[in-house]
């Protein structure tokens, strides 16, 4: 009782719940959440929590929690965590892919390959496309163009750059026990960048979001300096 106590006082701080997650199989003490407002207070058993998710679920929700949208990493737009979750309890293969998300500093190309396919089917739950510039492509022509640039998926290069992103947060989770981490710098390919003063941005993409021709197409449109008449025979 008093060891539930503790922790509970140590609740008080802000601890990131999915550093609890990670750490309720290593602290040999009930951990609790708690949530509510001052009138209205539910404590949440992280241990029981984690004994009905499965220790699957379980220890793939801090990769899961990162990827899909936190205090540091940006969500996917109309895209919620509990559609995702069940995305992830549905399928091993992303489950295992969440699992794996943080526990090194880079991103394993079949790890990222599943997350892809796993975003796909989040944006077009019983489509058979796995890559995510093929998605973008078919859901642009399936409404002929008429669809907000929200509404599609992130294009391969923009959803590498933000799930490394997600990986570099969800590993400070996963080492939130060890004693001074070496935690490499962010910007160091772990989807941000440093702008000309020094300060810290995120890198949407490490390429560019269009071909040249049709980056110059656009900048000829915007400076008038194409007859209108013509440009769609291009």
């Amino acid at each position: 009782m008093h060891e539930a106590l503790a922790m509970h006082c140590k609740l008080q701080t802000p601890i990131p719940q999915p550093t609890l997650f990670n750490s309720a199989e290593t602290i040999d003490s009930q951990l609790f959440i708690r949530r509510g407002t001052k009138v209205r207070v539910r404590m949440i058993d992280v241990g029981k929590l984690a004994a009905v998710l499965g220790s699957g679920v379980f220890s793939a929700l801090p990769g899961l929690h990162a990827w899909s949208g936190c205090d540091t990493v940006s969500a996917l737009a109309s895209q919620g965590k509990i559609k995702a979750l069940k995305l992830v309890q549905a399928n091993d293969l992303y489950l295992q892919a969440f699992t794996d998300l943080g526990s090194s500093w880079n991103v394993p190309t079949d790890v990222f390959n599943s997350i892809q396919a796993s975003k796909c089917q989040l944006y077009a739950r019983n489509t058979k496309i796995v890559g995510a510039n093929s998605l973008r492509y078919h859901m642009f022509c399936a409404k002929k163009g008429q669809i907000e640039s929200g509404q599609l998926p992130p294009c391969e290069d923009s959803l590498m750059q933000h799930t490394l992103r997600a990986n570099y947060q969800a590993a400070i989770w996963r080492r939130s026990l060890e004693n001074l981490p070496d935690v490499p710098a962010p910007s160091a390919g772990h989807g941000w960048e440093l702008d000309d003063g020094g300060s810290l941005k995120i890198r949407w993409m490490a390429g560019l979001p269009a071909p040249d021709v049709v980056l110059n197409l656009s900048h000829a449109h915007a400076e008038g300096r194409v007859d209108r008449q013509i440009a769609p025979a291009y």
